[in-house]
């Protein structure tokens, strides 16, 4: 009867100390290229990203991989025109194990976010998925 106590017990700490996003966790982010797929500026794409980011969360971003607790691997590839399709995926940074993953989501060029499909996707990806998830990060 110890020994099964003991189990269930150390099986509960490992799951309560499981990596999670939690507010001030220090992400790293990084643009995945999407094989066979006509891929947007990386660049661009992990700006408007960490604009979200900073403005919805309360994550901190991190300018260095070795620093940070996870990082957030984004992919956005274009379909038609002005139309675009993106995927958000975290890492733990100390396990490499994925705790998140998002489904892909379609951006459409619309006013409300400056006519750039890539802006409206990644805008789902953070409010609609991410923050879905994660509430506790919300600002």
């Amino acid at each position: 009867m110890k020994r099964l106590t003991l189990i269930l017990l150390f099986t509960l700490c490992s799951l309560i100390s499981f990596a999670q996003l939690k507010p001030d966790s220090k992400v790293f982010l990084t643009f995945e290229q999407t094989q066979n797929e006509v891929n947007v500026d990386g660049e661009n794409a992990v700006e408007m990203l960490k604009d979200y980011l900073v403005g919805k969360t309360s994550l901190i971003i991190t300018d260095s991989k070795e620093t940070a607790d996870f990082v957030f691997q984004l992919r956005v590839i274009e379909k038609n025109v002005g139309n675009r399709k993106g995927k958000l995926d975290i890492i733990d940074n100390q396990t490499s194990a994925p705790i998140f993953e998002s489904k892909w989501v379609t951006g459409t060029m619309n006013a409300f976010y400056g006519y750039s499909g890539s802006r409206h996707a990644i805008g789902i990806l953070v409010k609609d998925q991410l923050i879905k998830a994660y509430p506790v990060i919300a600002k």
